[in-house]
């Protein structure tokens, strides 16, 4: 089992009966891409905040074998992470492939022990996986989808920075923040990217699900309102959408507009304990 690396901001006023949160990232990222805005607006909420990277992703090891990590390794790190948390109720929040990974965790029996209050998926793969997204992405955002194909498990120094700008943030991102982004993107794993498919079932039954928040971007090339809206029908929710707001929402510049509903319903779930 490679050594993970948990980025962790504790509250300085708790709320009472909180649930801890732990964040999951998406590709070819890590815990860091939490650190600047969401970790210290939802810890000054009085959350304690623990962000995890993936195996092969931000500072936990194994990124010398990335592309031989399949979704159940990820699936394993959460796993692990959240047994380790497991002494109060959790929260999990998951970020595109992150969404994916919290959707197989609870496929997997995530929930058991009973101390899961709730899961957010926030510009997540939906319950079927990408194959629908990718093949609308193809159609309305060749450049993106070309992009994509290109990751492999080594390196994203052959992607193209203008098009991944121009597709996976909005116009008005500060060019400083982009400079930061895109000089800590790296590769993914090629398997997790055929699994991400929804060739294997990953998601669990609506019925089985655990309270939860579906949240997404109406600028997203990415995962396209459509999905978003899937998404929170099969888990019998209603979605959020948030204007002007794409795929890389806790970096945008609007990123208070996606972490203030996302407060709000973590509020919500303290209130019911």
């Amino acid at each position: 089992m490679p050594k993970l690396e948990i980025l962790v901001r504790k509250p300085a006023r708790p709320r009472p009966d909180a649930p801890r949160l732990l964040l999951v990232h998406g590709i070819c990222v890590g815990a860091w891409v939490w650190e600047e805005h969401f970790m210290p607006y939802l810890a000054d909420a009085g959350f304690e905040v623990h962000a995890l990277s993936l195996r092969g992703h931000g500072g936990s090891e194994g990124r010398e074998r990335l592309d031989s990590w399949r979704l159940h390794d990820y699936t394993e790190d959460l796993r692990q992470t959240a047994a380790a948390l497991n002494d109060a109720p959790l929260a999990v929040i998951g970020h595109s492939l992150g969404g994916a990974v919290l959707q197989d965790w609870l496929c997997t029996g995530g929930l058991a022990g009973g101390k899961v209050a709730g899961a957010a998926l926030l510009a997540s793969v939906p319950p079927w996986g990408l194959a629908y997204s990718a093949w609308q992405m193809m159609l309305s955002s060749p450049d993106l989808f070309q992009q994509m194909l290109r990751l492999n498990g080594s390196s994203a120094a052959s992607l193209d920075p203008a098009v991944m700008r121009r597709n996976l943030f909005s116009d008005d991102l500060p060019d400083a923040t982009y400079a930061r982004f895109i000089s800590r993107v790296h590769g993914e794993s090629r398997h997790v990217g055929v699994e991400l498919q929804g060739w294997r079932p990953f998601a669990p039954a609506p019925w089985q699900a655990p309270p939860m928040f579906v949240l997404g971007g109406e600028a997203d090339r990415f995962i396209g309102v459509n999905a978003v809206r899937g998404t929170a029908a099969y888990y019998g929710v209603l979605p959020t959408l948030v204007p002007r707001l794409a795929h890389a929402l806790m970096l945008e510049p609007r990123w208070e507009d996606a972490a203030q509903p996302l407060c709000n319903w973590l509020e919500r779930l303290s209130a019911r304990r």
